[in-house]
């Protein structure tokens, strides 16, 4: 039989077969920045002079910085084109005037420290900035080679990358590289259309980020290249996601826009900061709103405070993760012995006549026809999933009333729809929304069933209606702040709320009679709460986030040091202001002295007796003795046993034996045999002669 190759890509389509399943894994970023020589001018902005090329470093610097904070696998890439010299690593080798500076991988240390040690200098030495205005057509041409070497790199991974994200980024500040080609522009632009149709076959959003509205918001004019541009590449993708077309051209009607709405007016920086970054959803669902209506969404997080990580402990050389390991050692010789030896010198106590007892050879009668039960065909497998899909479907509605504060037992997520993934969902999401909030006081919530993954355990969901919340600044500007759409809060089951002022047991303790605060009990414990409370009327709610903690600021900063290999930088004076205010805290002294009044009757808190019980704890009830445990501390004269020593005395009797006083005379029976003695001795010492 003739070798067939092996296929990994095909082998790989064949398992993801679940079309409920199109969220992606991570994103692939890769920034095309033009190394013309205009990209050189310098802009000045709080204080910080660099040129165009030095402030496209520092925003990559600072994104790269975030990806590893909240998404570690993405991977960036920094790629040049309009350079003198051409690349030198293998992929990009065959591109005339593009230039690698950083690899397409996941960012970390050196990454960060390669984009930040970015040097003008240096650069032009290598690769060197092309001067484009010499030769006509330049420009585009090096852009048509850009386009085609992103291209070369997104294509990378075969069928594992159909789940990845993949963003381009063109940095530069050229309206228009066709307006010195001449003659040749038309060819020219069809070429450049090409790329662009290739690189929207493979679902790739495209952006484009011109560094000189820096300066001026104004100063550049996108034009029918960059606004075709876009298009082609987002026409072509209807092929593979259907909407991704309405997204391009939609970026495309951005461009029509005020210059000075694209940009923040205070900090510019931070509005195209803004502009390249992009918030990953956590999910991507079906939402199935009726028989044959379906609609893709994405699931968002909403912003909580996350917990401090585990301390780990690092090499100072090589900032390896220190782990601790366990070795065998022969006592005699000090060598340390493999695995292998361990087991095939030290004996296993519990196989010890197992072999002889089983037979190696007879089967399991209990496992015995269990296999063609359990074992089910491809058709099978997949009519159980379409039993249980994946997704979201919709179950019915109720009124927003009916949602209480004890049925959100986790985060919220955002609802937005995914038109890439089905045509046609934000005007059926839309209609939803507007269904359950226009000409309502109140919203209508609809209750859904959520299956995270094909085959899981289904839960109840509420959408829940958010109506857009706006907010007007200092400068009489109005900004949205809270965008339409719908919250999904996860419904516990009726087993997962407690009810303690239901249960038997506890109306049983309590006389049938569940305790009730009085008026003035609830009265006194809202003054203290408010009294204790560390809000000030008028001004935001308190955060711990809003105090400056210098010491925690200064182990960041020695830790970012360390990683990157500079020395830490020299201490400053730490004005620590988190100790916490104790005149503030004893002023409320009447407050409290109010509630324990209301609460216990007296100032002095619960009664003394109450304390007493609840100090000393629940004496342990003595359990009934049986006839044989009688019997049994009958047979023994125990004050003889527990005077004598070692072997003599309580030592010779087993566990069990001893256990026989512990219960006769109502005492504890846990723990080891040396423990139960020392508990009969102390127990045989306070008991009169």
């Amino acid at each position: 039989m003739a070798d067939q190759e092996y296929d990994p890509d095909a082998l790989d389509a064949k398992e993801e077969e679940d079309d409920d399943s199109h969220e992606s894994s991570k994103e692939r970023i890769i920034a095309l920045i033009d190394a013309d020589q205009s990209m050189l001018a310098t802009f000045e902005d709080d204080g910080t002079e660099r040129s165009y090329l030095a402030w496209a470093m520092f925003l990559l610097e600072q994104q790269c910085s975030a990806r590893i904070r909240a998404s570690p696998n993405d991977e960036i890439g920094v790629i040049f084109y309009s350079t003198k010299q051409r690349s030198e690593s293998d992929e990009l080798r065959s591109f005339e005037h593009v230039w690698e500076h950083v690899a397409l991988a996941p960012p970390d240390a050196g990454t960060i420290r390669k984009l930040r040690d970015f040097q003008e200098a240096s650069f032009q030495d290598q690769p060197g900035c092309d001067d484009v205005a010499a030769a006509p057509g330049r420009a585009a041409e090096d852009l048509k080679n850009g386009l085609w070497a992103c291209w070369d790199l997104l294509t990378k991974g075969g069928a594992a990358s159909a789940r990845v994200d993949k963003s381009l980024l063109i940095f530069t500040n050229n309206p228009d590289p066709l307006h010195d080609a001449g003659s040749a522009a038309p060819h020219l632009r069809e070429q450049l259309h090409s790329r662009a149709r290739e690189l929207g076959g493979l679902a790739v959003s495209m952006e484009v980020v011109p560094l000189v509205q820096l300066s001026d918001p104004a100063a550049f004019d996108y034009g029918p290249f960059w606004r075709g541009l876009l298009q082609e590449a987002s026409s072509a993708a209807r092929g593979c996601e259907d909407g991704l077309a309405e997204a391009g051209q939609a970026a495309a009607l951005q461009m029509d826009e005020a210059p000075e709405s694209l940009l923040a007016k205070v900090d510019r920086v931070r509005g195209i900061n803004l502009r390249i970054a992009r918030k990953r959803p956590l999910a991507a669902l079906t939402w199935s709103l009726a028989p044959g209506l379906k609609i893709g969404v994405q699931l968002y997080g909403m912003v909580q405070i996350a917990k401090r990580p585990a301390h780990k402990y690092i090499t100072r050389d090589k900032a390896d993760l220190v782990t601790s390991s366990n070795a065998l050692v022969a006592a005699d010789t000090g060598t340390i012995l493999p695995s292998v030896q361990h087991k095939a010198f030290v004996p296993d106590k519990k196989l010890e006549g197992r072999f002889d007892k089983h037979k190696a050879f007879v089967p399991d009668k209990k496992l015995e026809g269990r296999f063609d039960k359990v074992m089910l065909s491809r058709a099978e497998e997949r009519e159980l999933r379409t039993l249980r899909p994946k997704g979201l479907t919709l179950l019915g509605f109720k009124p927003a009333s009916c949602l209480k504060d004890s049925h959100q037992l986790g985060p919220s997520r955002f609802v937005y729809p995914d038109e890439r993934w089905l045509k046609g969902s934000t005007a059926a999401y839309v209609a939803l929304y507007r269904a359950c909030t226009v000409g309502r006081e109140e919203p209508l919530m609809s209750v859904c069933s959520y299956v995270p993954r094909s085959g899981g355990m289904p839960s109840l969901a509420a959408m829940l209606p958010q109506r857009p919340g706006y907010e007007t600044g200092d400068d009489g500007t109005v900004q949205l702040v809270d965008s339409p759409g719908f919250h999904m809060l996860l419904l516990p089951f009726r087993d997962d709320v407690r009810a303690p002022e239901a249960e038997q047991a506890m109306l049983k303790r309590l006389d049938g009679v569940p305790p009730r605060a009085s008026d003035d009990q609830v009265a006194a414990a809202e003054t203290l709460i408010s009294a204790l409370s560390l809000d000030i009327p008028g001004e935001p709610p308190f955060s711990s986030t809003l105090i400056d903690n210098p010491h925690l600021a200064r182990y960041w900063q020695v830790l970012e040091d360390l990683a990157m290999g500079d020395e830490p930088r020299p201490l400053e004076d730490l004005e620590d202001d988190t100790a916490p205010e104790a005149e503030g805290i004893d002023a409320h002294g009447a407050t409290i002295d109010a509630f324990k009044l209301a609460v216990w009757g007296s100032t002095d808190g619960p009664p003394a007796q109450k304390k007493a019980a609840a100090a000393a704890g629940t004496k342990r009830k003595a359990a009934e003795v049986d006839g044989t445990v009688a019997e049994e501390y009958a047979k023994h004269d125990w004050r003889g046993l527990a005077a004598k020593p070692g072997k003599a005395g309580l030592e010779k009797l087993s566990a069990a034996l001893l256990k026989t006083y512990l219960k006769f005379h109502g005492l504890a029976v846990s723990g080891n045999k040396p423990e139960l003695i020392a508990r009969i001795q102390e127990h045989v010492a306070q008991q009169p002669q």
